[in-house]
């Protein structure tokens, strides 16, 4: 698996944050009003932005994923990316 710097953060791990409600959300860094990234790790159940992701095979370059979701199981949805095949699963059962 050959990876590159994320293309959504530059490789910094972080994102400007933007609505109204973004002073709530987890990864909220009021000092610099940043997310953690959600391209690059962030967007996963308990994980944290790298910087790094898979190389697009189309461009060469690190991706911006777009994922496409299917059920796993019962609350099991696995997710992988339509362009490099990245995956990451999401358990919504309590």
């Amino acid at each position: 698996m050959t990876q590159a710097p994320c293309p959504k953060c530059s490789g910094t791990t972080r994102i400007p944050a933007s609505g109204p409600n973004k002073h709530v959300m987890y990864s909220y860094d009021k000092g610099d009003d940043t997310l953690a990234c959600d391209n690059c790790g962030g967007q996963t159940m308990m994980g944290t932005a790298t910087g790094l992701v898979r190389v697009n095979p189309a461009t060469g370059l690190g991706c911006i994923h777009e994922y496409k979701g299917s059920n796993a199981g019962r609350c099991l949805t696995r997710y992988v990316c339509q362009l490099c095949s990245d995956t990451y699963s999401i358990d919504s059962s309590d």
